[in-house]
C-alpha cells in the first residue's frame, strides 16, 4: 500500500530550542533532520516493515520568530501487514488510517511534542483529499483551553493567519 503524506509545519525557534537543547541558529536545521530521520522510527511503521521516502523538496524558513517548514513523504507498507500492526481488518479502507496515523505521531514525537508546533498535514483517502492540523491542545487534551497561542502553518491555498 502506498500513501502521500505532505506536512506543513510552524514551530516556535526559541520553544524548539529550550525542549531540543540546541543554539536558536540551529533549530530550523535540527527541526528538519530530526522530523525527517524520525519518520522512519515510528512504531507500526517499523512493525509493519514499512518505509517512507522524502519526496519532493523539503523547505525551510524563518520568520517572525518561527520556523515554517513544508515537507513530503511517500509512504510504503504491505497492507496486510499494516492492519495487524493496527489490529485492524485488512479487507477495510486503510489508507486513510496509514497516513493519518504517521502524521499524528509525526506531531507528537518527543521533541515536538511539549512544543508550540502546529502542523497541518495532506494527505488521500481514496475519496479525495484530507487535511488536518494538530495543534500543542490536540497533543495535551486534557488542556484544551491552556497552552501558547496558535500559529497556523502557511499552507498553500489558505491565507496566513493567527488564531487565539
Amino acid at each position: 500500500m502506498i500513501a502521500h503524506l505532505k506536512t506543513w509545519w510552524t514551530v516556535g525557534v526559541d520553544n524548539f530550542a529550550a525542549d531540543c537543547g540546541c543554539a536558536e541558529a540551529e533549530v530550523p536545521r535540527e527541526l528538519s533532520w530530526y522530523v525527517s530521520a524520525s519518520i522512519n522510527d515510528i512504531k507500526a511503521l517499523n512493525e509493519a516493515d514499512g518505509w517512507a521516502h522524502g519526496h519532493g523538496e523539503s523547505l525551510l524558513r524563518v520568520t517572525g520568530g518561527r520556523v515554517h517548514m513544508a515537507a513530503a513523504w511517500r509512504l510504503e507498507v504491505d497492507r496486510a501487514a499494516w492492519a495487524a500492526a493496527r489490529g485492524q481488518d485488512p479487507r477495510t479502507a486503510l489508507r486513510a488510517d496509514f497516513a493519518q496515523h504517521i502524521a499524528q505521531e509525526l506531531i507528537g514525537l518527543p521533541s515536538v511534542c511539549e512544543t508550540d508546533a502546529v502542523m497541518t498535514a495532506e494527505f488521500a483517502t481514496g475519496r479525495g483529499p484530507v487535511r488536518r492540523t494538530w495543534t500543542w491542545q490536540d497533543r495535551h487534551p486534557h488542556a484544551k483551553t491552556e497552552g501558547p497561542p496558535i500559529h497556523l502553518p502557511a499552507v498553500p491555498g489558505r491565507a496566513p493567519r493567527k488564531v487565539r
